[in-house]
């Protein structure tokens, strides 16, 4: 029995489980923009994790110390350090899908 959704399920075979190559025939690897929005939540759950996810280690792991510190040292700078490091976060995933920003990132 032919099914209604067969046809959309060849078509998912069709445009999506196929390899994507050059001009040269050399398969081509595809890299994933990081989300923004899931950076920012990143960086809520772990302050420097949302700048790890769109590739800046180094960011994250000095976000990660400032924020630590911050709540060490009284809860208000550490809320307010928290805060900085999820919208830098959300910034540096969308720079990373936009070159011409990539320096304007702090």
């Amino acid at each position: 029995m032919h099914d209604e959704f067969d046809s959309w399920n060849d078509f998912d075979r069709e445009i999506f489980d196929r390899d994507i190559f050059d001009r040269h025939g050399r398969e081509v690897r595809v890299r994933r923009l990081p989300s923004p929005g899931i950076a920012a939540v990143l960086s809520v759950l772990l302050p420097g994790l949302g700048h790890v996810y769109a590739g800046r280690l180094f960011a994250g792991a000095l976000w990660f110390l400032l924020v630590s510190f911050g709540y060490w040292a009284i809860l208000v700078p550490g809320l307010l350090l928290h805060a900085i490091s999820v919208w830098t976060a959300y910034r540096a995933a969308e720079a990373a899908g936009d070159p011409r920003r990539a320096e304007k990132i702090p």
